[in-house]
């Protein structure tokens, strides 16, 4: 079954708690992801001040992961989207490391107790420490 990471850097690097915005330096950025294996799908927005994640179910009924993460994306955060990369494996998560590797970006996967993975930089963890508004 198919795998697919998509990541998504940002430009800045905020709280959504504190409710605050700054540029991003080479180490701290924000990132919008897109997740999708074994039938699921998801989205996750890390927030990179306080390393605050918020990760949202896609459902079942999700298309084209891809395309959804692009439109979307662009839509939300076109104005400050500064590098992106797409994973897609038939070797689960050991297959999303190996791409990772092969692209240069460092091999460091969060992965949830509910099926969600996500991408953190080397050396930090993230956890939800806050809840979006509806």
């Amino acid at each position: 079954m198919k795998t697919v990471l998509v990541i998504f850097f940002l430009s800045v690097q905020s709280s959504y708690s504190g409710n605050t915005e700054s540029p991003a330096t080479e180490e701290t950025f924000d990132t919008v992801q897109f997740y999708s294996s074994n039938g699921s799908n998801w989205r996750i927005k890390t927030y990179a001040t306080d390393r605050d994640v918020h990760i949202w179910s896609l459902g079942e009924n999700v298309t084209d992961i891809v395309a959804l993460a692009r439109s979307n994306t662009e839509k939300h955060y076109g104005d400050v989207l500064s590098e992106g990369y797409i994973i897609e494996t038939e070797e689960g998560l050991e297959g999303v490391r190996r791409e990772l590797a092969k692209k240069g970006v460092p091999v460091h996967l969060e992965v949830t107790n509910f099926g969600a993975v996500f991408w953190t930089p080397e050396g930090s963890h993230y956890k939800t420490k806050s809840r979006p508004e509806k």
